[in-house]
């Protein structure tokens, strides 16, 4: 948590220059922070934290993971009015993003548990630098999977990976005699796909098929490999995803974190 205060010295370096002049120094106040649109919220322990740091007292009305309506009461914050100010912008900004990634994530989870009950949605590397851990915690909250956090999480072998090494049997070749931990291939055609599930891939990723072509390379891995997890990735947006829910065991998208809409939020002084 300590981290978030360097999002706030990025936003006051100096201080709140129109506060300290506006503002009687001692000044107490009461605010409230509201919801300006349905969703999932997500980011109010963070903000709660950052108010709290600078000794103001929260009051939690919503738990991160609920559903919101427009115009819900998230929570009040009781204190000093320069820091009530200094800090408002952050929090919220903290808490739109993380909301929006919720949001989205529970979306297009249900959207794809509708053709797939079984369907797990994932999030991927495609985060902004510094917000990995808030938005990978925001897909967690809107019932998504987290996936890698970093590269040093597991063995994940991409299309470059195979490139570099001169082709899949070169690839998987090399990986022989690897420590403990997941490894994951990625395929882009049902041969590559085989392959690395015949080798003992844990899960294999079919990359940038059609729903169609991901469904056929599903249908064989389970037929002759039915332990290997089946993940879908590469270009999939809320739209695309129920399509591939019934191609695939966990269906992996870079827009849940890249591209999700921020949730508004508001706060006004009581």
């Amino acid at each position: 948590m300590e981290r978030l205060r360097l999002f706030l010295e990025e936003d006051a370096p100096a201080g709140d220059v129109t506060s300290e002049l506006l503002v009687p120094a001692g000044a107490e106040a009461r605010a409230t922070v509201s919801s300006g649109a349905p969703g999932v919220l997500a980011g109010a322990e963070e903000a709660a934290w950052l108010f709290r740091d600078g000794g103001l007292e929260v009051i939690a009305v919503m738990k991160d993971g609920s559903h919101l309506a427009a115009g819900d009461e998230v929570m009040r914050v009781e204190g000093d009015l320069r820091q009530i100010l200094l800090r408002e912008r952050t929090c919220l900004n903290i808490m739109m993003m993380m909301s929006g990634v919720a949001t989205v994530t529970r979306e297009v989870l249900e959207g794809c548990r509708a053709v797939n009950p079984a369907v797990t949605v994932a999030a991927t590397r495609k985060t902004l630098p510094g917000l990995r851990a808030l938005q990978k915690k925001a897909v967690e909250l809107g019932g998504g999977e987290p996936h890698r956090m970093s590269l040093s999480d597991h063995i994940m072998v991409k299309d470059n990976h195979i490139d570099a090494a001169g082709g899949m049997d070169k690839a998987l070749a090399l990986l022989e005699g690897r420590g403990p931990g997941t490894v994951v291939v990625e395929a882009e055609d049902l041969a590559a796909a085989l392959a690395a599930a015949s080798w003992g891939a844990d899960v294999v990723l079919l990359d940038n098929m059609s729903p169609a072509e991901a469904r056929r390379c599903y249908l064989r891995i389970k037929e002759e490999h039915p332990g290997v997890m089946v993940e879908a990735s590469g270009g999939i947006g809320p739209a695309e995803a129920p399509l591939y829910a019934a191609a695939a065991d966990r269906v992996s998208m870079g827009f849940l974190t890249h591209s999700a809409p921020s949730l508004q939020f508001s706060l006004h002084l009581l």
